[in-house]
C-alpha cells in the first residue's frame, strides 16, 4: 500500500531548484484517507529522495538524511516552562519524530512574561497536556507524549526510557542531579540549559563525563540566581534556542558541540564565555 501511496504523491510533486517537492496538503489529504500516519509517509518519502513541503527549507542544513534521522528520533523534555517550551517549539518545527514531554505543574499568571505555550486561556491548566497540544498544533505528524507528573525518584526510569537524549529545562538542582545521573546510568546524553536574570548557561554532557552540578554534590543549592532575579523574557528563548540548536547536532552527529566547556552568556553586557569544567 506505501507503495501506491508515494506514487500518487509523487504524481503530484512540483520541482523547487534540485528538489522534487510533495505539497502538504497532499500529504494530509492520503493520510486521512489510508489511515496511515503522517510521520510514516515522510519518513517513506525521504527515504525515496522525495521532500515533504513542510520540510523543504530544513533540506539544504539538514540534508534528506539529516531530516530522516530527526524525524526517527526521540527526544524528552524535561520541563515544559521558559525553557522547555521553546525546545519544543524549534524541534517540532524541526521534525523531531517523538517528543515526550514532563511536566507536574500547571500554568500560573506569573509564567506569561516567558512561556512560549503559557497564555491567559490556558491559565491553571496542566503544561504537559498544553505542550502536547501547542507541538500537535505545529507539526500534526510528529508524536507527543504528556507526561503531567513530576521528574522524580519513583518516574525518572520510565521516563528517561527509550529516548535518545533529554533536554533539561528544569528549574530546580534536586531534579536536575537525578536527571544527570540516571541519563549517565543509561546512556543517554543530556543537553543542560539554566537561566536567572539576563544570565544563562548551556552545555551538552556526554555519557560517562562529569556534569556542571556534580563538583559542587550535596553543597549544590536547589535554586540559583533566579530566585533574586527572576528571569526575563529573552532569556529562555535564547537559552532554548542554543539548546534545541545543540540537540540537533547532537542527532546529526555535527562537530562543534559543547560538550568540553559550558558556555556562559552575560545578555546585559553582551559577553559570551566558554568554561573549561
Amino acid at each position: 500500500m506505501m507503495t501506491d501511496i508515494i506514487e500518487k504523491l509523487k504524481a503530484e510533486s512540483y520541482r523547487k531548484n534540485d528538489k522534487i517537492v510533495i505539497p502538504f496538503e497532499s500529504i494530509k489529504i492520503i493520510s486521512e484517507e489510508n489511515k496511515t500516519p503522517v510521520k510514516l509517509i515522510e519518513i517513506e518519502l525521504l527515504e525515496n529522495g522525495l521532500i515533504p513541503e513542510r520540510y523543504e527549507r530544513n533540506i539544504g542544513t539538514y540534508g534528506i538524511s539529516g531530516q530522516l534521522i530527526l524525524l526517527k528520533s526521540k527526544i524528552l523534555i524535561v520541563g515544559c516552562g521558559g525553557l522547555g517550551g521553546w525546545n519544543l517549539e524549534i524541534l517540532a518545527r524541526a521534525g523531531v519524530g517523538y517528543l515526550r514531554l514532563v511536566d507536574g505543574d500547571r500554568f500560573e499568571p506569573h509564567n506569561l512574561n516567558r512561556q512560549i505555550i503559557a497564555t491567559e486561556n490556558d491559565m491553571y491548566k496542566p503544561k504537559a497536556l498544553i505542550a502536547a497540544k501547542r507541538v500537535k498544533n505545529i507539526n500534526s505528524g510528529i508524536e507527543a507524549e504528556a507526561c503531567s507528573c513530576v521528574f522524580d525518584e519513583s518516574t525518572a526510569q520510565r521516563l528517561v526510557d527509550g529516548m535518545d537524549l533529554a533536554i533539561d529545562a528544569l528549574d530546580n538542582n534536586r531534579s536536575r542531579f537525578l536527571l544527570f545521573q540516571v541519563c549517565k546510568a543509561k546512556g543517554i546524553p543530556v543537553v543542560h540549559g539554566a537561566i536567572g536574570g539576563f544570565v544563562g548557561q548551556l552545555k551538552v554532557v556526554m555519557p560517562g563525563e562529569s556534569h556542571p552540578l556534580e563538583a559542587l554534590g550535596n553543597d549544590a543549592p536547589d535554586k540559583g540566581i533566579e530566585v533574586k532575579l527572576g528571569n526575563p523574557p529573552q532569556t529562555p528563548a535564547l537559552i532554548a534556542t542554543l539548546q534545541a540548536n545543540e540537540a540537533i547536532k547532537l542527532l546529526l552527529k555535527k562537530e562543534g558541540l559543547l560538550t568540553d566547556h559550558l558556555l556562559w552568556i552575560d545578555l546585559e553586557h553582551n559577553e559570551w564565555m566558554r568554561l573549561k569544567l
